[in-house]
């Protein structure tokens, strides 16, 4: 008979206060780190754009000098946006990693993590916690049986070129994974429009297209339903004993 006494329970919960502990550090450094992002300009070679990030990695603003068109050429605006966006993007990542690097140096020791609610303790043995864990690994295996296709989905979405056009149909936006690569513009509308027009366009354009990349990192799971549930459990330990029968 499997049996779980008050001094396993214990020593259990101190294990993953730990563990909360650890991680409560890791997040704080994150959340400081994040906290002490400021927005970004970036200026292409000739001075003819400037691009602006937020602090939270959207575009700001984009600035055309009113010379830009004798100083790049229209058909050269939409290559000269995107390689500002890019060079935005890596120089947020490195004030990123600085942040987090001195973040992690000041953390200190985590907020005390307050002991969890008494719990009333399970028998593994009793026929609810033997088919609690009969039903987890029935869970694990249609999860590891998804996981394959999982990992490959994953992977073609990340390498995967994806276009979102703007409702004129004017300006293309161009992505792999959560990075813009491109940015193309229709030449009649860039020669005939005025440069604030194209300007705030442009910006809407491209905050749409990381829209999308936001709302598909939110469903990453769509579409493989075990991995999703046992992700879920997985984020619940008190959900994960009492599957197992440790605790009620």
């Amino acid at each position: 008979m499997v049996s779980v006494d008050m001094a396993d329970a214990d020593r259990l919960m101190a294990e993953l206060r730990q563990t909360a502990g650890e991680l409560q550090r890791e997040l704080r450094a994150l959340a400081s780190a994040s906290e002490q992002l400021t927005a970004i300009t970036v200026e292409d070679a000739k001075g003819a754009v400037a691009l602006t990030l937020a602090a939270n990695g959207s575009v700001e603003s984009l600035t055309l000098d009113e010379d830009w068109r004798d100083t790049i050429g229209e058909e050269s605006l939409g290559l000269a946006v995107s390689s500002c966006y890019q060079d935005a993007i890596g120089q947020r990542s490195g004030q990123w990693m600085k942040a987090y690097s001195e973040s992690g140096d000041q953390a200190g020791d985590a907020t005390p993590i307050p002991a969890p609610e008494p719990v009333q303790l399970g028998d593994p043995s009793s026929s609810w916690g033997i088919e609690g864990r009969a039903m987890l690994r029935e869970m694990y295996a249609a999860a590891d049986a998804e996981q394959q296709d999982f990992l490959a989905h994953r992977a073609q979405r990340a390498r995967q070129a994806r276009d979102g056009v703007n409702a004129a149909k004017t300006i293309t936006v161009t992505r792999e994974g959560d990075t813009i690569t491109a940015v193309k513009l229709d030449d009649r509308w860039v020669r005939n429009t005025n440069d604030e027009v194209i300007e705030k366009e442009i910006v809407r354009a491209m905050n749409n297209v990381m829209a999308m990349s936001a709302r598909e990192r939110e469903n990453k799971y769509a579409g493989f339903p075990a991995i999703e549930q046992l992700a879920k459990i997985g984020h619940n330990p008190h959900e994960l004993m009492r599957r197992m029968g440790a605790i009620r």
